[in-house]
């Protein structure tokens, strides 16, 4: 596993990884759902979207959630050119700014 690689989860939903390798702790991880962005607002700052397969998705850093890693199975792509995105979003949900 590797931090900001997108998965299917078993259920179809898309999910990014968002913790670090760093910690080498992989029974949890930390993740954000990607929603159709065609269904789900994107809130500035806070909401990065990124284009998979030729369909656009919203990050949904507010709905973030920790899941079994054995969960994460099916790696279908990275959004780690998102990272700075995705890590300002992080701050501002945590930090407010």
């Amino acid at each position: 596993m590797a931090q900001f690689d997108v998965y299917r989860l078993a259920d179809g939903m898309l999910v990014v990884d968002l913790q670090t390798d760093l910690i080498g702790l992989d029974a949890t991880r930390i993740v954000a759902p990607l929603r159709d962005a065609e269904a789900y607002a994107a809130f500035p700052g806070i909401t990065p979207t990124v284009e998979i397969d030729g369909r656009r998705w919203v990050v949904r850093l507010p709905e973030l959630a920790a899941i079994p890693g054995a969960d994460l199975r099916t790696r279908i792509d990275s959004v780690a050119p998102l990272r700075d995105a995705l890590r300002r979003g992080l701050d501002i949900l945590i930090d407010g700014f």
